[in-house]
């Protein structure tokens, strides 16, 4: 069986409920009052039913454990692969980060050997290549979510939490989500969500897919993106668009910054 954390709600009410059963029948109120002497005092077909039950729920309940575990280790594997991917985008940024230094401030040693910098070095170009550095940090903690509907008294936080649930992820810690552009009749905003960890914005990014298969299947998200990786990526969805209308055969999706495709089944 497919395990989902309903599954362990479902499991808990059972087991509940089957206990509240043996403490009716054996006229007690609580465990502590459950003893050889109120079991010895049932038929031998109560004690039959409550046996049979019992077994029942241990297969069910050891299945649905069994695939807890499929599960668990389905998740570790995921985490290990999130984590080297958080690794080799840090790379990336700390080699964009050496060639902005490379290309703006020169080296020191060029400033040594000319006594002057073929561009001066300026407060205002280091808080700039700071301030560059931060945003790609902040928008590595960010992502949008598209095509929620936008409802008055709403609050964007509890989508964010449902939409992690809907993929089977316990919701993270939200630093901040709302609703960004112009507010249109007829029409709903995309939601602009930051958590507190790379990995936490990552893992739901990669698992979007999956909405599809819920009741959210009109609901997409997207990583927070530049003005450049905007138009980048704009540019590789009309380029898609266009390979639609020429082969509809196949279907087409963006990946690793370049339009894939395959078969239909």
């Amino acid at each position: 069986m497919d395990f989902s954390v309903q599954s362990l709600h479902t499991m808990e009410s059972e087991l509940s409920e089957e206990l509240r059963t043996v403490l009716k029948t054996a006229k007690v109120t609580s465990t502590m009052e459950l003893n050889e002497n109120s079991l010895m005092k049932l038929s031998k077909n109560c004690l039959t039913d409550i046996t049979l039950r019992l077994v029942s729920l241990y297969e069910k309940n050891l299945n649905t454990c069994k695939s807890a575990a499929v599960k668990i280790d389905q998740l570790k594997t995921e985490q290990i692969e999130n984590q080297k991917k958080l690794m080799e985008i840090k790379d990336m940024k700390i080699d964009s980060v050496q060639q902005a230094v490379k290309t703006e401030l020169k080296t020191w040693a060029d400033v040594a050997q000319n006594g002057i910098a073929s561009k001066p070095i300026t407060t205002k170009i280091v808080k700039e290549a700071v301030r560059s550095v931060n945003d790609e940090e902040r928008r590595s903690r960010c992502f949008l979510i598209h095509g929620v509907e936008e409802k008055d008294g709403e609050i964007p936080f509890q989508i964010v939490q449902n939409v992690y649930r809907k993929l089977d992820f316990n919701p993270p810690n939200i630093v901040d989500s709302y609703r960004i552009g112009r507010k249109t009749p007829g029409k709903s905003r995309s939601i602009k969500v930051e958590v507190e960890h790379p990995t936490d914005a990552l893992v739901l990014l990669k698992n979007a897919g999956k909405l599809k298969s819920t009741d959210m299947s009109s609901v997409y998200l997207s990583p927070d993106r530049n003005k450049q990786e905007q138009a980048a990526h704009s540019k590789l969805v009309a380029e898609m668009r266009t390979m639609i209308k020429e082969d509809p055969s196949k279907f087409y999706f963006i990946r690793n910054n370049k339009v894939n495709f395959i078969d239909k089944k």
